[in-house]
């Protein structure tokens, strides 16, 4: 399971939130991407890795790598779209950072450190980086259920609804299109 969006819009806290209730091991694309000391580690090493993961019976990851993006989705049976708004996915970056300040974020193994070039991308991801995600998620959903949910709301109807299948089977108002401008 691929759970995408932008940096901010709640990807890590709904993996681990699907992975307790789906007895599903999650794996935090930071994890693997940086080493100690919050060093990234070389690109071979972190695909070899990233394939290593999506090769697995069962995963979720929660990552937005584009250049990994096309991968994944080939190897997820399910693909989660956080289509948040800007100012949540600011908001949540910056919620984040207030809460550790420095130290390292157990969520992503590293210093939660808040750039200006991270939140220029962010401010740019829907203009520059969501187009090229809706293009991915399209080329695979004939063979990936994709799951886009833009608010808190949709999220939590979205984890109820699994809390009550106890399974990721999806209803009909869990699978909106991705198409939306």
């Amino acid at each position: 399971m691929a759970v995408l969006g932008c940096g901010g819009a709640g990807k890590t806290t709904l993996a681990r939130r699907l992975g307790s209730l789906l007895g599903i091991e999650v794996v935090h694309i930071d994890f693997l991407r940086y080493g100690p000391g919050g060093h990234p580690i070389p690109e071979a090493k972190f695909r070899a890795l990233h394939r290593e993961v999506v090769n697995r019976e069962r995963w979720i990851i929660d990552a937005m790598k584009l250049g990994l993006l096309a991968d994944r989705l080939e190897a997820a049976d399910t693909a989660i779209f956080l289509d948040r708004s800007r100012l949540a996915c600011l908001t949540g970056v910056l919620r984040r950072r207030l809460r550790y300040r420095g130290r390292i974020c157990p969520a992503l193994g590293v210093v939660d450190w808040v750039t200006w070039e991270f939140l220029v991308w962010i401010f740019r991801f829907p203009r520059d980086v969501r187009p090229r995600v809706l293009e991915q998620i399209d080329h695979h959903a004939d063979t990936t259920r994709v799951v886009v949910l833009r608010n808190r709301r949709e999220i939590r109807r979205f984890i109820r609804d699994i809390e009550r299948r106890g399974s990721l089977t999806l209803s009909a108002a869990m699978r909106p299109s991705t198409t939306r401008s």
